[in-house]
């Protein structure tokens, strides 16, 4: 009991101490090359929200730092991170001299432990889309940019990584979709739409590979991608962007349905705003597409509205809200080969449908002391969907959801060297539908994680998550969903990392509960369809290397996935007419290697590679699994001299192997399928020499005019032609 009373002493005493012995760090930021000093460059404590910016003589301070010790991040555009571990023990003065980046790599990423961390020293694979990436494109939705990932596959609506999705029929994302680290999949077909906002609101795309359920719970265990939009900073600023493109004529006379030219058109209006009220960041975009397709021509209007307000006291509140609106007609599947561009002779053609969304998110952040804080999210996320028939037509359609999302979350230092992340989460779906019924679904979580630093060198992580499906008229399931990592700096140029995590998807409602007539077939309900479940394995390494004077950039990996209960549309044999239900029908497993590599064999020419190889086997009938490709490669080349930057990407599909024979039944030429050859070609020009605060962009995409399938029964984008104007009001 002694022993108890003295130890409880020394910690009480250490811990008033550690709280009141308090210190600062000071110094400049300066160009390494020239010494020149940098302002705007962001200095901060990781896992803290201690820090500061740099001001216009370089010049920094962070306060009331207790003693300790801590990881210190440099980060500005245009330069390498810098990142060092520092002892505090009384008031510091450290300078900082920044190197240019030579070549375009992650620098800092949020979507692989919910928070700020160095790309370096996450323990599991990632793809970043960062802002330089995003520039000088005519690219127009966000799924444009996503296709020239490695081992990530976008159709429709459907987001495939690593081959962890086959063909849903739009039901199930098995990666979730985050914006701004709140979740928006809808709530009754768990549909991840990536095109919720505008390209030019967005400041980085992050793309975690592999299971992250023991983070960011149901619908991760294929992965996730996060959204981040720009941070409203600067003065008031207004400008435009233009994009108009044609559709070139199809080389196949049978394919040609109109002499008209089919044209693709868009325009977005930007703004940014800070005054006394917060920062506002503000966007509306409008497209019309005429198609390259026969019956596929559609209107979109997209807003999105950011603010954000910061307190003296280190609190911040995040608000953002989007709303988009598509009027189309009601595709289908296409004809056949013979007429690709054309759906079947005996649609109608007077189908049309509309589907709009709208989301507000509201976001607190408060420190709790100096070495904790706080953050509640709650969001609510509509979505309507309807076809234009009356409703005693067989084909007629209609679902209103609604998704809302709420979570506490609080990041703590337990120890100077670790720090751990914990929170409670409820999402709640409600779904009114004429297809499937009005259901009700509640998913109730928990979740902790621990980040440690074990030694200078070696860092672990180790994570657990408890999530509670509750949903009406089918079974309730209790999921646990933990996770390992392991990562070492052989140096600081070089990391290892292990990882191993469990992955699940609960059933959505539309999987559970569809009762729909569609295109020739029946979809019929299943409500005990039990959750989805993987476990994923990891091995990679990153190393930054110099080869006869030229940076290179490696990042690889060894992956092993282990799939089971997956939930895909099944056709019943014995019924009368094709007839569909989401069923339990398979254990998979999925490994392969991913390879990627950067480097700038001359000073104004950039280059990427990328490769993944998979082996996608289907466990329960010994083949390969179905709608899954074995190798893809990406690759990139971007020449910037003066004001002219020119980029040229290029994307590499092996052919589907396998794929549903029970589609014969109601698609014409359903097993057609050839390699995905896609061909870009961006041209850039900046005026600002010329005093003129416009960019021009000329692009060919699919430059090479290639024909492949994009969906089943659905003929991808032809080459398209287009020019784009970037002005700048203000």
């Amino acid at each position: 009991m002694r022993k108890l009373i003295l130890f409880s002493t020394i910690l009480f005493l250490f811990s008033i101490q550690f709280l009141f012995s308090q210190f600062q760090i000071t110094g400049f930021i300066f160009d390494a090359l020239d010494n020149k000093k940098l302002s705007g460059a962001k200095i901060y404590l990781e896992g803290t929200l201690l820090g500061a910016i740099s001001d216009k003589d370089g010049f920094y301070r962070i306060a009331k730092i207790p003693t300790g010790e801590y990881s210190l991040i440099v980060q500005l555009i245009g330069y390498d991170i810098f990142k060092k571990k520092i002892i505090i023990t009384k008031d510091t003065t450290i300078n900082f001299g920044l190197k240019i980046k030579e070549i375009t790599k992650p620098e800092v990423v949020v979507s692989a432990s919910r928070r700020v961390q160095s790309f370096f020293d996450v323990p599991v694979s990632m793809s970043i889309i960062e802002n330089e990436y995003l520039k000088n494109k005519n690219y127009i939705e966000v799924k444009e940019y996503l296709k020239f990932l490695p081992a990530v596959e976008v159709n429709s609506d459907n987001i495939s990584i690593r081959g962890s999705s086959g063909f849903q029929f739009g039901s199930g994302s098995r990666v979730s979709l985050l914006l701004d680290g709140f979740p928006f999949l809808s709530g009754d077909i768990g549909e991840a739409n990536l095109n919720l906002v505008s390209p030019k609101v967005i400041s980085q795309i992050e793309i975690l590979k592999g299971s992250g359920s023991a983070i960011f719970g149901n619908s991760a265990m294929g992965g996730v991608v996060n959204i981040i939009t720009k941070e409203p900073e600067g003065d008031f600023s207004l400008s435009t962007d233009i994009v108009s493109g044609i559709y070139t004529q199809p080389k196949y006379s049978e394919w040609i349905y109109t002499d008209n030219i089919r044209t693709r058109n868009n325009i977005a209006v930007t703004s940014k705003i800070n005054n006394r009220i917060g920062k506002f960041l503000l966007n509306a975009q409008f497209t019309n597409d005429e198609s390259y397709r026969k019956f596929n021509k559609s209107n979109t209007i997209v807003f999105f509205g950011k603010y954000s307000k910061p307190f003296n006291n280190g609190k911040k509140v995040n608000l953002l809200t989007f709303a988009n609106y598509k009027y189309s007609d009601d595709a289908t599947f296409w004809s056949g080969t013979y007429k690709a561009t054309s759906p079947p002779e005996d649609y109608d053609l007077s189908r049309r449908v509309e589907r709009n969304r709208f989301a507000i998110g509201v976001e607190y952040v408060s420190p709790i002391g100096t070495f904790s804080y706080f953050s509640l999210k709650t969001s609510i996320f509509r979505t309507h969907f309807e076809s234009n028939l009356p409703k005693d037509n067989i084909n007629y359609r209609q679902s209103t959801s609604y998704s809302n999302f709420n979570e506490f979350q609080i990041n703590h230092h337990l120890f100077t060297n670790s720090i751990i992340t914990s929170g409670v989460t409820i999402i709640n779906n409600w779904v009114n539908s004429f297809q499937y019924g009005n259901r009700k679904q509640s998913i109730l979580s928990a979740f902790t994680q621990g980040e440690f630093s074990l030694t200078k060198l070696l860092d672990a992580t180790g994570g657990i998550r408890f999530d509670y499906d509750v949903s009406e008229m089918s079974k309730k399931y209790f999921e646990v969903s933990p996770r390992f990592g392991i990562s070492l700096d052989i140096n600081d140029k070089m990391q290892i990392r292990t990882s191993l995590g469990k992955g699940f998807r609960v059933a959505t409602i539309s999987e559970r509960f569809s009762s729909i007539r569609h295109s020739g077939f029946t979809i019929e309900p299943n409500p005990n369809l039990a959750p989805e479940k993987s476990w994923n394995f990891e091995f990679g390494t990153k190393i930054e290397t110099s080869i006869l004077n030229k940076i290179i950039f490696l990042d690889a990996s060894l992956f092993l996935a282990r799939f089971k209960n997956l939930i895909e549309p099944q056709f019943d044999t014995n019924a009368t007419s094709p007839t569909i239900r989401f069923q339990n029908i398979s254990n998979a497993e999925i490994k392969g290697i991913d390879f990627s590599l950067r480097t700038k064999p001359f000073s104004i020419l950039e280059a990427h590679f990328n490769f993944t190889l998979l082996d996608p086997i289907d466990l329960d009938r010994k083949q390969i699994l179905k709608f899954r490709a074995k190798y893809y490669l990406t690759s990139g080349l971007q020449l910037t001299y003066d004001e002219f930057q020119i980029s040229l990407l290029y994307k590499y599909i092996s052919k589907i192997i396998n794929v549903e024979e029970q589609l014969r039944f109601v698609l014409k030429d359903y097993d057609v399928r050839v390699p995905v050859h896609l061909l870009d070609l961006n041209i850039n020009y900046n005026l600002q020499r010329m005093n003129l605060p416009m960019n021009l962009t000329f692009s060919v995409h699919n430059i090479l005019d290639y024909y492949y399938i994009d969906l089943v029964g659905n003929l991808a984008p032809t080459r398209l032609i287009s020019i784009g104007i970037s002005y700048n009001f203000f």
